[in-house]
């Protein structure tokens, strides 16, 4: 599993950076189009709208799977320890339910219907666009099943004397 979770983070890591060097790139090349050469890039815009697309929901996959999402952080955060691990599981299968549901079911009918819908600029199919959400419902499932792998290996967290008094509302002073 380590080994599997190590190569797709790695995988999502490198995607994320040379689709975000891209992008840099090319509002640069957009910006030094339109005020130095008085000549605006015709695809930049367009193409910065798809890889940014692109970036998000490939990257809400990564950030899912890391359990990093701010609101999970932040929700966490106020559980007691020994509550974390069920509402951890009750997490994982939500993202999989809405992965499943929306993200590839939704995202595979969207592009489907996509299809033969074009863009101006690039003539791109916009269905093509649109498949970065079935890949990330996939890429969410998968991390999803790991980290739910991962919540039964664990060992049961034992809270020490702080973290006791801490849940109890009462304030260690040193």
């Amino acid at each position: 599993m380590k080994i599997i979770r190590k190569w797709l983070d790695r995988t999502i890591e490198v995607f994320a950076c040379v689709v975000m060097t891209m992008m840099v790139l090319v509002a640069c090349w957009q910006v030094i189009s339109r005020y130095v050469f008085n000549d605006p890039s015709t695809f930049s815009e367009e193409l910065l709208r798809f890889s940014l697309v692109w970036l998000s929901v490939i990257g809400l996959a990564y950030v899912a799977g890391k359990s990093e999402h701010i609101a999970l952080t932040l929700f966490l955060d106020k559980f007691p320890k020994n509550l974390v691990k069920y509402w951890n599981m009750l997490i994982q299968v939500v993202f999989i339910l809405f992965a499943i549901y929306i993200m590839i079911i939704g995202g595979w009918k969207v592009s489907s219907n996509a299809m033969m819908q074009v863009s101006p600029v690039l003539q791109l199919s916009m269905g093509k666009v649109y498949y970065a959400l079935p890949l990330s419902g996939v890429l969410i499932i998968v991390y999803s099943v790991m980290n739910i792998v991962d919540l039964f290996k664990a060992q049961p967290v034992k809270a020490s004397d702080n973290e006791k008094s801490s849940l109890v509302g009462d304030k260690q002073y040193d």
